[in-house]
């Protein structure tokens, strides 16, 4: 078999293209090509971990019309709106994102929001838009030239790592007008009542049976054959001996002191938590005031698309926060904002693993680090406190969000309700972390596919299945 692989940006590149799973399918495939919109430097740090790995090819450039970005936005707004009542859950809206600079941006999202609203109120309608949609982008000129493309390599597969991407819809335009099999991985936990996928395809991949679920009644269109559960690549590298450091090796290259207790604080995107620096200092005005001899140390992992200089403060002024900065590369004169424009090294693989093997907690604003942390039988603390009032931001509005209804009935997480707790929950949990967020695994079997070491077989597996 032969497969093509889109990689729109950086995001796959640390899950699918440095995990095992690219290795096990050139195992099984005659030919696996990347279509990619990388940098030249990205490229080149796969090639040197996955020096198997020589087919790539750059994705054509391809900026939709106004016609084209008003039909798939009115789409995802008209989608919001219908799973916010199938959800019963009023913070779907919380993902519409309307506050555009431009006068010309600021008219579509407008008209995008009046024809949306129109479209809801009949499903039919949603998927009329669709057809619209997909006939659009068929007459494109990117179209066309992956139409030359295809018939030139034959792919047997395309596979997409990032389905709202709107970067790949010419591909797989193309290769539904020739019959060539289109599969997409649902990239993250929460990503489905977001309403941003944004093409259709014969399977859909998903983390495990309540993706599977919400999926199919989120897109009744789909059928639920063509939902195929097969976890994710992203917690096999906890099973990696390769990539662990022993405790000596890794507290003295980050100047850590071997003798103390760790506390993990993973920063969050400016946007999910606006007031994560505050969280900091709460935590280390906490930890002050734990007596010298049982003092922990803070080791602070920041977002990679957090070039922020807002930690700074905190982090000059209280001396055992040490700041372990994720290995994400950027390109020059480029915008370091967003997923796309950077990409991540192999080494921050091995940083984020032993991070996570050498710290005894992970404290966060509803962060995944909670399953990184499960995978090895570790606790997080969930910060469920507003620090700063506000009118436009609040946690009881991040906890109400739909993937955390996955952890109702389960005592998966610690929660830190106010600042005055940040002290005891922290001693709690550091000398008693088994009584702490005890259904952490439970919960972690609900969101992916168990045995984790086993998802990028199961992945491998099953494009082979569907290809036989």
């Amino acid at each position: 078999m032969k497969v093509v692989i889109l990689v729109p940006d950086g995001v796959g590149v640390k899950n699918y293209l440095f995990s095992s799973f690219i290795d096990k399918l050139q195992a099984q495939a005659r030919e696996v090509i990347i279509f990619h919109k990388l940098s030249k430097s990205a490229i080149k740090e796969i090639q040197v971990h996955k020096p198997k790995l020589r087919g790539f090819f750059e994705m054509y450039e391809f900026i939709e019309s106004p016609k084209t970005r008003f039909l798939r936005e009115t789409l995802a707004y008209a989608r919001l709106l219908r799973n916010k009542k199938k959800l019963n859950n009023k913070t779907i809206l919380k993902f519409w994102s309307p506050n555009k600079k431009g006068v010309k941006k600021k008219l579509l999202y407008f008209l995008a929001e009046i024809v949306g609203f129109i479209f809801s109120k009949s499903y039919c309608f949603v998927l009329f838009g669709d057809k619209i949609f997909e006939s659009t982008i068929k007459k494109t000129k990117q179209t066309i030239l992956y139409n030359d493309v295809f018939r030139k390599i034959k792919p047997d597969m395309v596979l997409n790592l990032h389905q709202r991407s709107p970067l790949v819809s010419p591909v797989i335009s193309a290769a539904n007008e020739l019959n060539i099999t289109t599969a997409s991985v649902i990239f993250s936990w929460d990503n489905i009542p977001k309403a941003r996928l944004v093409n259709r395809y014969d399977s859909y991949f998903v983390w495990s049976d309540l993706m599977k679920k919400e999926l199919k009644k989120l897109y009744p269109e789909i059928h639920k054959n063509q939902i195929k559960v097969t976890g994710t690549p992203q917690f096999e590298f906890y099973f990696d001996e390769n990539l662990k450091d022993d405790k000596a090796t890794f507290f003295k290259k980050h100047g850590l002191d071997i003798h103390k207790k760790i506390i993990c604080f993973s920063g969050d995107d400016e946007l999910t938590s606006p007031f994560d620096a505050q969280y900091l200092e709460d935590i280390c005005k906490a930890v002050v005031d734990f007596p010298e001899e049982e003092q922990p140390q803070i080791l602070f992992r920041r977002c990679p698309v957090d070039f922020s200089e807002r930690y700074d403060e905190v982090i000059k002024k209280y001396k055992f926060v040490v700041k372990i900065d994720p290995d994400w590369r950027v390109e020059k004169n480029t915008i370091k904002t967003t997923f796309s424009a950077i990409y991540p090294s192999f080494n921050d693989i091995k940083l984020l693993v032993n991070t996570c093997l050498h710290s005894d907690v992970v404290i966060n604003l509803g962060s995944t680090m909670a399953h990184d942390f499960a995978t090895l039988n570790k606790p997080c603390l969930y910060l469920n406190y507003t620090p700063v009032t506000n009118n436009y931001w609040s946690t009881n509005t991040v906890y109400t969000f739909e993937h955390f209804k996955s952890m109702q009935g389960l005592d998966a997480v610690g929660w830190i309700n106010d600042k005055s707790e940040l002290k005891e929950k922290i001693q709690e949990v550091l000398a008693f972390p088994n009584k702490v967020a005890k259904d952490k695994k439970l919960w972690l079997k609900k969101i992916v596919h168990h045995p984790l070491e086993n998802n990028t077989k199961k992945l491998v597996d099953t494009i082979k299945e569907l290809l036989n």
